[in-house]
């Protein structure tokens, strides 16, 4: 049996008046927003599918329903319990998530509770019984008693639906919510190469991190934060809800199906501010471009749009030369990009560009980089084009590392990134001796800072910019040298306009690293279209690397990705083993030999 807690009536006594000189955490700095001069500023705007305001929150009424749903929370559990906040509609997220923290619970914030939005097939499990499972926890908010989960599902939780009212104005915070020492959140990341596990988030690294971005960004009152991304992701939560707060920033927020069904919202929105901070996805520029004709981009002003982050996935120099050509009708500006990597294991923000000042873009020799070195192509044909993904942000230590002596290397070679920062997490939820592998690095032959977080990301370091090349766990190797996937990828996809601006995944095709598989997802339908089109696919890869090449066309939207969209590229390969992936062409260099059952399977 599932129970449904309702926060009680408002208690008349007046709100207590706390004494907080700097804030150190969220809390905190909530009940100074709510008690300092802009305190009847709005502070988060939800907008509707068309980008109608549906909801808007000052600092003070933020605060009240923060308080009631805080006091129903405290019916539930002690402090450092796990409380679910899955990603609800309009401002209740936010309400939910800092009522978790108010009260001194832990917050787990999950996608929605739907199960079409869980039970996914590129997500393979069922990803909210996996976190269930890992962090065991009490209760979960949502927006309204009637969508609490029916039975077994919704067994051994309290369904606490999210206050619609101000209430409890005598409620003071619990003492760990004003301990920077104290956990925040658990993180779970979206598990591209393995399952989803629980990063610890303190109050001092949550903070640390936002005010990181907050001043490489010059973030401040006069700032408004325009944003679709998920909440349940560390870039949407941060984004969304810890920014504006860190900050003094107003939010306004969308539904990320909104800006899917027509990016054009998200650009209108960001129109109708002054100051505009706003981040997505490299994918997201490229559908703006995509789906937005030039009609619509004379129509839209993107003048006032001052810092636009590009991260969460590669960041790809065709994807900014693309948006700045396309809405440059719309008086955006190239130098508004700002390139950033980051990663839940450091609160999210490790490098950021400057905004104003243009990313810069090199051709690396394709060659080169495989030995570890990055050097400038020689020409077009052996070039690998990279975008710098900024300097690290105020209080950021990067360090690249050989992955196998741990020893650090020199500006120019590629190797594994390294970070020590304020915002660095504690850890992996219940997984001690793999926390301590990732959370406590330290590089051979060096006393000076750390501990470090390993990312399993490579990389270099030139001019005092990261360039990020791929994930250590997707390198492949051939020939007894590293070339990485999303290259091999970039190239599959630029052979044929079949396979142009489409998702790939590139893996080794044997145990052994003899060959190399490419998916490529496409709309093509011809037979005779796709058969060049996996052709040409197949002999430009064969081109730039040493070794057997086979190339698989898929529908759109068959290569599994994360629920944040990066590319699972185990599972793609473990789906084409299987015969899981329908095949609408192949091509292949390698000899043909007799098809076993799954094979046969997959014939087309």
């Amino acid at each position: 049996m599932h129970r449904t807690l309702a926060p009680s009536a408002p208690s008349p006594t007046p709100p207590p008046r706390l004494q907080l000189p700097c804030p150190s955490t969220l809390v905190e700095s909530l009940l100074r927003r709510a008690s300092g001069s802009g305190a009847a500023r709005p502070v988060f705007t939800a907008l509707g599918a068309e980008g109608q305001r549906l909801e808007q929150l000052t600092a003070v009424e933020l605060l009240g329903r923060v308080r009631a749903t805080a006091a129903a929370l405290g019916e539930v559990g002690t402090a450092g319990d796990r409380v679910l906040v899955p990603a609800l509609p309009g401002t209740d997220f936010a309400v939910a998530f800092l009522a978790c923290l108010y009260a001194g619970r832990i917050a787990v914030p999950v996608p929605p509770l739907r199960p079409a939005a869980r039970r996914r097939p590129a997500d393979g499990a069922d990803r909210l019984g996996a976190i269930r499972r890992d962090c065991r926890p009490v209760a979960a908010l949502v927006a309204s008693a009637r969508d609490a989960l029916p039975g077994e599902e919704g067994a051994g939780l309290a369904w606490i639906p999210v206050a619609r009212a101000p209430g409890h104005p005598d409620l003071l915070p619990d003492p760990t919510a004003l301990d920077p020492r104290a956990v925040a959140l658990l993180q779970y990341t979206s598990g591209s190469t393995s399952e989803p596990r629980g990063v610890i988030v303190g109050h001092a690294g949550l903070m640390a991190n936002q005010q990181a971005v907050r001043d490489r960004c010059e973030v401040d009152s006069g700032t408004t934060v325009v944003s679709w991304l998920p909440f349940f992701h560390d870039m949407g939560l941060c984004t969304g809800v810890v920014l504006p707060l860190v900050s003094g920033a107003a939010a306004v927020t969308m539904e990320p199906s909104a800006f899917v069904r027509d990016p054009l919202v998200w650009l209108r929105a960001i129109e109708a501010e002054e100051d505009v901070f706003a981040a997505a996805p490299d994918f997201a520029y490229e559908l703006c471009v995509r789906r937005i004709g030039p009609t619509e981009r004379r129509r839209v002003d993107l003048s006032t749009w001052r810092v636009a982050v590009n991260g969460a996935e590669p960041v790809r120099a065709r994807t900014l030369r693309a948006f700045a050509d396309a809405f440059r009708p719309s008086f955006f500006r190239p130098e508004v990009f700002s390139p950033g990597y980051g990663l839940a294991e450091c609160t999210l923000g490790v490098t950021l560009g400057r905004p104003l000042y243009e990313a810069p873009v090199r051709r690396y020799d394709r060659d080169a980089l495989a030995r570890g070195t990055a050097v400038p192509a020689a020409s077009l044909d052996t070039a690998v084009e990279l975008v710098g993904c900024g300097p690290p942000l105020p209080g950021v230590r990067i360090e690249v590392v050989d992955p196998a002596t741990r020893r650090v290397l020199p500006e120019g070679a590629v190797g594994e990134i390294w970070v020590d920062a304020p915002g660095n997490c504690q850890g992996y939820w219940g997984r001690e001796a793999e926390s301590a592998r990732t959370f406590g690095a330290r590089p051979a032959g060096s006393a000076e800072g750390g501990p470090y977080v390993r990312t399993g990301d490579l990389g270099c370091l030139d001019g005092g910019e990261l360039f990020v090349t791929g994930r250590l766990k997707d390198v492949l190797v051939v020939g007894g040298e590293n070339y990485f996937p999303q290259d091999v990828e970039a190239v599959a996809g630029a052979a044929h306009e079949a396979f142009a601006h489409q998702r790939a995944a590139a893996w080794p095709l044997e145990e052994d690293g003899s060959g190399v598989a490419v998916v490529v997802e496409t709309a093509e339908r011809d037979p005779e279209v796709l058969a060049r089109a996996v052709r040409a696919a197949g002999v430009a890869v064969a081109r730039a690397l040493p070794a057997p090449v086979s190339v698989f066309a898929v529908a759109r939207h068959r290569v599994p990705r994360t629920t944040s969209g990066k590319t699972r590229r185990r599972d793609c390969a473990d789906d084409l083993r299987a015969g899981r992936l329908p095949l609408l062409a192949q091509w292949s260099s390698l000899p043909p030999r007799p098809a076993g059952p799954s094979e046969r399977r997959q014939s087309v």
